[in-house]
């Protein structure tokens, strides 16, 4: 027995090549590791390839950094195991970055970094 159900489109479909494709965005956690005016490091589940772009979400203390990066370098973390739960160590440069965000790090690396006067004797 075949069941139909009633054509509920407004508009006619056209059928598509079997070779098309789709790329869609996925999000994963990462682990900040450290950050720069220049980029960042992060642990990563995932491993990157050297030259993708992503796009990152962080809280740095109150305020948030939204922005493109660019990922330089790739590899596993070391010493994980087992290789169920490998971890990738990535490094990525920050492409141009909006006002609120470059605020936003320089504002955190003002603060998080040691003072130089500190350093001084």
């Amino acid at each position: 027995m075949t069941y139909t159900l009633p054509e509920r489109r407004r508009a006619l479909r056209a059928n598509v090549n079997a070779g098309s494709w789709l790329t869609v965005a996925t999000l994963w956690p990462i682990q900040l590791i450290d950050l720069s005016l220049g980029g960042l490091a992060f642990t990563s589940p995932h491993t990157m390839e050297v030259g993708r772009t992503a796009s990152i979400r962080a809280t740095l203390g109150a305020e948030a950094l939204n922005c493109q990066v660019r990922v330089c370098w790739s590899r596993p973390c070391r010493g994980v195991a087992p290789p169920r739960s490998q971890q990738y160590e990535v490094g990525a440069a920050f492409l141009p970055l909006d006002d609120s965000s470059l605020r936003a790090l320089e504002a955190f690396l003002k603060l998080s970094l040691p003072n130089e006067s500190e350093h001084a004797n």
